[in-house]
């Protein structure tokens, strides 16, 4: 890899790192003017991860190095998530680093230690919310591969870069457009994933009804501030990954330049952007799912994503 394209991934990682707690800023914001309150500023995410940076950590008693061991690990896959997602631009990575393959076993390394991480605290809460999280990660992957497998057939290539770099040098109508039944497959995914609306709610601390929150409910201080970074960035990296498919617009390359570069992380901004008013509209417009209906949110997601790979199918034959 020459110093340009590495530079460049990691100009990609920091913009990523810098832009993920305003995604969860602005949603919140969203939310709260869809409901006529004024809400927290789009910066509070931020405050509130420099706060719990500051706080004394409680170590539940049962636990063990595991517990100590997860927020580094959540963390630190979702690092490597942001820095092999193309998100300003494409050409950075070879095929073999970048391949969706590896993308979903990144991401599914870091939801299983997080599922170790609710395990380990002997919380009824912490163990509530592992199985559940298992259960909607077995319900999720097979939409979620069969997205990633039609994009990357109808792209030609098995690498994110490949895929977006095809995009990118495709016609809308003849690209995008095609796939738009496989993008809301993703999207549908993307909220799956990341604990949104009508998977999963964010904000609660209701033991019927909580997923990821219950994993992470015994934890506090530096290591909660950890993991609610990762699951910003994560948020961010999918909204960022969606968003290019759905308009390849301005994606720069490693050889681009510095001005393709800013032009680049002005419109990554911009594309996160509408990506959090369109979470903040259907997580206001759609009320959370009971669990035990979560089969047919992802029947429906799979069969979405069905009806896009043979509509890619035909359109390539």
């Amino acid at each position: 890899m020459s110093i340009a394209s590495l530079l460049f991934v990691f100009f990609q990682g920091l913009a990523l790192l810098a832009l993920a707690p305003l995604v969860t800023g602005m949603i919140r914001r969203v939310k709260a003017l869809l409901q006529n309150r004024r809400g927290a500023p789009v910066c509070q995410p931020y405050w509130t991860f420099a706060t719990l940076m500051r706080k004394e950590m409680t170590i539940p008693e049962h636990s063990s190095w595991v517990y100590r061991f997860v927020p580094f690990a959540v963390l630190g896959t979702t690092l490597a998530l942001a820095l092999v997602t193309p998100s300003i631009g494409f050409g950075a990575w070879g095929p073999s680093i970048s391949n969706i393959f590896l993308f979903v076993a990144i991401a599914a390394l870091g939801s299983v230690f997080l599922v170790f991480g609710g395990m380990d605290t002997g919380s009824t809460f912490g163990n509530m919310g592992s199985n559940r999280e298992m259960t909607l990660a077995a319900l999720a992957e097979p939409a979620f591969f069969l997205v990633l497998a039609t994009l990357a057939f109808f792209a030609g290539s098995a690498s994110l870069d490949g895929i977006l770099a095809f995009f990118a040098r495709t016609p809308w109508h003849a690209g995008t457009l095609v796939v738009a039944p496989t993008l809301l497959a993703l999207l549908l995914v993307t909220l799956a994933e990341n604990a949104r609306y009508p998977v999963d709610n964010p904000a609660t601390h209701l033991e019927l009804t909580m997923v990821h929150e219950a994993m992470i409910l015994e934890y506090s201080g530096p290591y909660l501030a950890m993991l609610e970074y990762a699951s910003a960035l994560r948020l961010a990296l999918f909204g960022a990954l969606f968003m290019n498919l759905l308009l390849p617009f301005g994606l720069a390359t490693p050889a681009a330049g510095a001005l393709a570069l800013l032009v680049g992380l002005v419109l990554l901004a911009v594309k996160l952007a509408l990506f959090a008013l369109l979470v903040g509209l259907i997580e206001s417009l759609v009320v959370k799912m009971r669990f035990y209906r979560m089969q047919e949110y992802f029947t429906l997601t799979f069969f979405i994503a069905f009806a896009g790979a043979v509509i890619v199918l035909a359109h390539i034959l």
